[in-house]
């Protein structure tokens, strides 16, 4: 099975007949879906800095230059509305688009909000971003969230931030039981040298492609093994993200089971699905 494990509503994902059609013309069978940070008609055109900045990451200054592009009320109800599109368009789908719930741990009254959306949509999983909402990982708010997801049973996407909050991350995380799935292999190093504390229930995002060089792709791969790999493409963050995410993975000359592994068959496992 073929899994976008990761993307937003917009671009070649704006609504429900272009999703299904990126997937048939990629090969893939589904997609976890959350909302964007605004609205997208076009995928986001990113220039591939992998080719430029060999194995080193760059995602520390994206995260700043999101941070600082998000940083009005009209993201949050912009986020907001499309969780309820995506319910939707999941709703219609015929379980090929599967609905993760973009969460503010910041928000005011987040988690009447979680518990409600999740009583009526339930939803497979939860996405957090640090970028766009400026939670601390040693808070409330966060272990709230954490902690509903391990007694429902469901996964969290975090897109962490700064160095410290992934140590903070690798600090706690093993104290629940919900498996997180860290975005973009933001602070691969981090994780290697804590290896030792990395917990079994952390896995690693590789998209959005034009950020997220191969050689890190094969670090992350050396380190932690094809298990704890899943893919996806971050669309719209860039265009044609999910042919190019599966053709790179798939030209990493991997034995056929591993490929399959970090194509779909992890997130299948992680979603019991």
């Amino acid at each position: 099975m073929i899994i976008d494990g990761h993307a937003h509503l917009g671009g070649e994902y704006r609504d429900l007949p272009s999703i299904l059609s990126t997937l048939d013309r990629s090969g893939a069978d589904k997609v976890i879906l959350c909302p964007g940070d605004s609205p997208r008609d076009r995928s986001m055109w990113i220039p591939h800095m992998t080719g430029r900045m060999g194995g080193k990451n760059i995602n520390f200054p994206v995260n700043w230059l999101i941070r600082l592009g998000t940083r009005n009320d009209r993201v949050q109800e912009h986020i907001d509305r499309q969780n309820e599109e995506v319910f939707n368009i999941a709703a219609l789908s015929g379980e090929r688009v599967i609905q993760f719930f973009w969460a503010n741990p910041l928000k005011e009254g987040i988690m009447e909000d979680v518990r409600e959306k999740y009583g009526s949509w339930r939803f497979k999983g939860i996405k957090l971003h640090q970028g766009c909402h400026p939670f601390r990982i040693q808070s409330e708010g966060f272990h709230h969230i954490a902690g509903f997801a391990s007694a429902n049973h469901i996964p969290v996407f975090v897109h962490l931030y700064s160095k410290k909050e992934i140590r903070d991350f690798i600090a706690v995380s093993r104290s629940y039981e919900t498996i997180f799935i860290t975005g973009h292999l933001i602070g691969l190093d981090l994780f290697i040298r804590k290896r030792q504390h990395v917990g079994d229930n952390i896995f690693f995002d590789i998209s959005c492609p034009p950020l997220v060089p191969k050689k890190r792709i094969k670090l992350a791969l050396k380190t932690f093994g094809a298990r704890k790999i899943v893919m996806g493409s971050d669309t719209p963050f860039g265009r044609d993200n999910l042919r190019v995410v599966i053709s790179g993975i798939r030209s990493l000359g991997l034995p056929v089971r591993e490929t399959g592994l970090i194509l779909g068959n992890n997130m299948k496992e992680i979603l019991g699905i």
